[in-house]
């Protein structure tokens, strides 16, 4: 029998869409913990080297965390943007399950 609906999406398609879509939000999770701890492991340095004397070095330290919290942060924005549209299709499909009955 030919198929009626090549169009159509399935429930095995939006699964595996799913899952490649958290995978994807994993693997932002993990480069945002990494660069946020990068980021305050490199205050915590800085701050060691301010007291024992070295108030240049350590403020090229603390720029370089700034950096990373940045990216860190940045990171997590588009995590949030990916999720955000995630929920908008669940919902989507949803709502097209619940006006069918």
């Amino acid at each position: 029998m030919p198929n009626l609906c090549a169009n159509c999406v399935t429930a095995s398609d939006i699964t595996e869409a799913q899952i490649e879509n958290l995978r994807k939000r994993l693997n932002l999770t993990r480069t945002m913990q990494g660069l946020g701890i990068a980021s305050l492991f490199l205050c915590v340095v800085s701050m060691f080297l301010i007291y024992i004397g070295l108030q240049l070095f350590s403020a090229y330290v603390f720029g370089l965390a700034l950096i990373l919290l940045i990216a860190s942060l940045g990171v997590s924005f588009r995590e949030i943007q990916i999720s955000t549209r995630s929920l908008e299709i669940y919902l989507g499909t949803m709502e097209k399950g619940k006006n069918k009955k």
